[in-house]
């Protein structure tokens, strides 16, 4: 069954009128309040969070608000976890930050902006809690304007912390019910609408008691119903007679689909994921080997692997909304999903015998536990904790911030063990003590070493290690049960293969290969591996010794999508000897994405954009092939989307051979990279010319070129003079980014484009939707155009003009002429200005006062710069909110007086100013 169609779980279905009620609420200029907020208040299952997304997701919204932040709350007020959660987009690197880290971070990334905060699912009816966050929201951002959402359940809740009245959230009417039902049970065709099935499924929604929720899970469950008598039962069930006269509670509902899911073992499944706190982020691919570990999975037919059934498993409670919020991959794979509150408090409920979750208290009594989720302060011990308790019937333990200071003799009927936090610096040797242990999965910062004795769980299946910089144990090999080895961060940190991979004969899952030059250790340990599928790396091709050895590796033969071959850049390469190996390595048919790194060979082999055999290919990045005299041919593959080529130094010309074959089988086609949204060439030294497709063809037909392209970025290209003419002609074109390019002269200048960043080119003497708009006074310019980032350009020159350019709202230039300087004066709707490293530049020139809709105003490393405009020019610019100068260091302090009225400014700080709306377009 195709789920797709079901993984949308924020359906707009007798909703419109709320969001259009709230989206005009939060954008009204008549809200004058420094912190607006709107409770959105209903019963559990309403439609709150879903209603919330569609708003935060809104382009009324998107284009109202500067900031948009989303963070659950959940049971616990936290103030330091919301103000971390706002951090996630912007810093990866969240759990070194310190608390008054994140505060300054939060403060410069709210100050003088206007923002959006969704607080999803708040429980807490504690006043002080909500004044400690307001209080720091009123410290990072006193402008009006700023707006928060939170969804509740409670309406104490929503009387603590509103300003506007509750938006009080009704039940759905019976149709509304039917619709959302419909459109789940009757998915791809599988069961024909008939009049009965109607009538029936009408009855059965009026049940739904108005909750979306409701109708889902019941429209998921009868799609899986192809007979009347089975719908009949489902509308005649017991069941019906337990619910409220308002049909408020849904618990019924969930105990009837969860009677209906059609195997025992997949109702294990089920409540087994009560384990997860709520609104965890279930991975699929752990969940299904958690479920593998326990025992759960049995395959029905003889074809079929255990992590089959897991994946149907999933898939089933995805489409009956047991599971939500599916997140995918690049390359359209679900990767995780969710948990609805109430469905989690079901799960529980029907597991609570045998799964506990603790959150910082100890326990007396665990003979009855199977599955326990532990999560502590990393103070407290596992010993205090747990002392005495009886753990025999413990299969699963997963523990966050446990001092494992504790035999683990009192776990020896464990199968899954996941260990995760950063204050444990070792494994202990008695972990061979967990002869049933089927699964491990450790996420520490500081376990530099497994222990040896690891390779005595012979049980094992699942190995799963993230954030792990040490070396695998020698005779890992020994646990020829393991099925899945996961490895993060593969491409960063080289760890070394064990011996004998070979003989792990059950493994599926192994994200990377070092190559080595003894036996043991060769190419050819990945031949014996038939089961092997999903992504891995390869590294140290340099010592394989040719082609018949590397198709040892029989890569043709594993379902592999995602594919990393890499040589290393320390070996010396033999051209011809690369060029052999890598056409041994010709991959599956189903590849999706291939990675080639430090390749030596002069040319590419046939099989590498070969349309005909790979037609899934999504993302093809070749990199530091220093060697390589022509790029391969890739312009005929239907689905590419993603091309990177860096460092391919002796290239010199792109020609014929990137967009067809020498024998002329682009007659067969009229478009050349159909499906391409990003290209990027990198360090590509000795390119001088690009041709155009059209150019090289001899038909009449008409032939399109990167109709789909969006994102075009080229730098270090120091020869590159001229881009094809396709480019000046792509209409998809949004962002351009274009640096150290010595000898390029000019840019497509294209409607769609809306971000432009150009850095040392110094021959380009105009922009596009910029300085060609003003040089040549074209009255139909991009209308799309929004930031433009500009840097040491050498004589650009631009003629005084009336020309106004209608979109322009982020422009940033470093190191530019007076003349440029005084074109900006065109770009009326400019929002954000960044100058910096103006050198002769000693005062704001008086047009500044006409830039109305200007915000925020960066001035860096300006060293002559002593005045701004007339205190009257500076009063015009209303709308500015921040004004930053840094490192200006003749700038006078009575020039402060013009600038009362801003609400943030800095002036040569210490710290060297951000922003982020520049950041991302690096």
């Amino acid at each position: 069954m195709n789920i797709d169609s079901l993984l949308n779980d924020s359906e707009v279905v007798g909703r419109e009128q709320d969001i259009k009620k709230i989206v005009n609420l939060l954008i009204s200029s008549s809200n004058r309040h420094v912190i607006s907020v709107l409770p959105i208040v209903g019963m559990a299952g309403i439609g709150k969070t879903t209603l919330a997304k569609l708003v935060y997701n809104n382009e009324l919204i998107k284009q109202h608000f500067d900031v948009l932040a989303w963070v659950n709350v959940g049971k616990n007020f936290d103030v330091e976890g919301i103000l971390r959660e706002i951090l996630k987009p912007h810093r990866e690197d969240l759990g070194d930050l310190e608390y008054d880290e994140v505060i300054e971070i939060c403060a410069e990334i709210l100050g003088a902006k206007k923002y959006l905060l969704i607080l999803d699912d708040v429980q807490n009816e504690d006043p002080k809690k909500w004044d400690t966050l307001k209080d720091y929201l009123l410290e990072f951002n006193s402008n009006a304007g700023n707006n928060i959402v939170i969804t509740t359940c409670s309406d104490n809740v929503g009387q603590i912390m509103k300003i506007h009245p509750p938006h009080h959230l009704e039940k759905l009417s019976k149709d509304n019910c039917w619709s959302i039902m419909k459109k789940r049970t009757f998915i791809d065709g599988r069961i024909p609408l008939t009049l009965d099935l109607e009538v029936i499924g009408r009855e059965i929604a009026k049940r739904c008691g108005g909750v979306p929720l409701a109708a889902r899970l019941l429209g998921g469950t009868m799609c899986f119903k192809f007979d009347k008598n089975k719908w009949l039962e489902i509308q005649n069930n017991k069941i019906w007679d337990l619910l409220d006269e308002d049909n408020s509670d849904i618990f019924p509902v969930l105990k009837l689909c969860f009677d209906h899911l059609p195997t025992p073992s997949l109702k294990r499944c089920f409540a087994y994921c009560a384990i997860f706190p709520k609104d965890y982020d279930m991975k699929k691919d752990e969940v299904i080997q958690y479920w593998m570990a326990e025992g759960f999975l049995l395959a029905k037919e003889a074809n079929m692997e255990i992590e089959d059934i897991g994946n149907m498993y999933f898939n089933i409670l995805l489409a009956t909304s047991f599971f939500q919020n599916a997140r995918k991959d690049a390359y359209g794979n679900i990767i995780s999903c969710k948990m609805h509150d109430l469905v989690h408090d079901f799960a529980l409920s029907i597991s609570k015998f045998e799964t506990l979750i603790l959150e910082g208290d100890s326990m007396d009594d665990g003979s009855s536990i199977q599955h326990l989720f532990a999560r502590l302060d990393g103070k407290t011990t596992l010993g205090s904790s747990f002392s005495g308790v009886d753990f025999t019937k413990l299969r699963t333990l997963i523990s966050e911030n446990f001092n494992f200071d504790i035999m683990l003799s009192n776990f020896k009927c464990l199968r899954v063990l996941k260990l995760s936090g950063d204050r444990i610096k070792e494994l202990s040797d008695s972990i061979e003590q967990l002869i049933h242990l089927r699964l491990l999965h450790i996420s520490h910062y500081f376990i530099e070493e497994l222990p040896k004795s690891i390779t005595k769980l012979y049980n094992l299946q699942t190995l799963r290690i993230e954030r792990f910089l040490g070396e695998l144990p020698e005779d890992l090999s020994n646990l020829i049960n393991l099925r899945h080895i996961h490895i993060n961060n593969c491409w960063d940190n080289v760890i070394e293969t064990p011996k004998n991979m070979g003989r792990l004969t059950c493994l599926q899952t192994l994200q990377f290969f070092s190559v080595g030059p003894d036996e043991g250790y060769r190419i050819k340990e990945l031949g014996c591996l038939k089961n092997l599928k999903g992504e891995i790396i390869i590294r140290n091709l340099g010592y394989v010794k040719d082609e018949e050895e590397a198709k040892r590796a029989k890569l043709k033969e594993k379902e592999i999508f995602n594919l990393g071959l890499s040589w290393s850049s320390r070996q010396r390469h033999m051209y011809d000897e690369d060029e052999k190996v890598l056409e041994g390595l010709q991959p599956h048919p189903n590849l999706k994405s291939l990675t080639i790194n430090f390749y030596g060979g002069k040319k590419f082999p046939s099989w590498v954009g070969l349309s005909s055999l790979y037609h899934n290919l999504i993302e093809i990045k070749l990199r530091y092939c220093r060697e390589c005299k022509e790029v391969p041919t890739l312009g005929q593959l239907p689905c590419l989307r993603v091309l990177e080529m860096e460092r391919m130094e002796k290239v010199r010309c792109i020609g014929s051979e990137f967009y067809f074959y020498s024998d002329g089988s682009y007659r067969n086609t009229t478009t050349l990279f159909p499906a391409l949204r990003i290209l990027k060439l990198v360090g590509m030294e000795t390119l001088e010319e690009w041709k155009d497709a059209k150019e090289l063809t001899t038909t009449d037909e008409v032939l399109f070129v990167f109709p789909c392209l969006e994102e075009l970025s080229i730098g270090w290209c120091n020869k590159l003079r001229y881009l094809p003419d396709s480019l000046h002609t792509c209409v998809s074109l949004q962002k351009l980014v274009v640096w150290h390019c010595h000898e390029l002269s000019s840019l497509p200048g294209v409607r769609s484009l809306q971000k432009l960043v150009v850095e040392d080119c110094p021959n380009l003497m105009s922009l596009p939707g910029v300085g060609s708009i003003i040089r040549r006074g074209i009255e139909d310019p991009p209308n799309g155009l929004q930031c433009v980032i500009y840097s040491e350009n050498g004589d650009f020159r631009l003629p005084s003009t009336s020309s106004i350019h209608p979109s322009l709202q982020k422009l940033q230039l470093f190191r530019f002429g007076d003349l440029l300087l005084d074109q900006i004066q065109y770009f009326i709707a400019l929002k954000i200005l960044w100058i910096e490293e103006s050198y002769e530049m000693v005062a704001l020139p008086e047009w500044f006062g006409n830039l109305s809709s200007l915000q925020e105003l960066y001035l860096l490393r300006c060293w002559e710069l002593v005045h701004l405009p007339t205190e009257e020019a500076m009063r015009r610019l209303t709308q500015l909110k921040t004004l930053i100068i840094y490192d200006c260091p003749e700038f006078e302090d009575n020039e402060l007086i013009k600038i009362s009225h801003v609400p943030w400014v800095q002036i040569n700080d210490r710290e060297r100013p951000r922003c982020l709306d520049f950041e991302d377009e690096d």
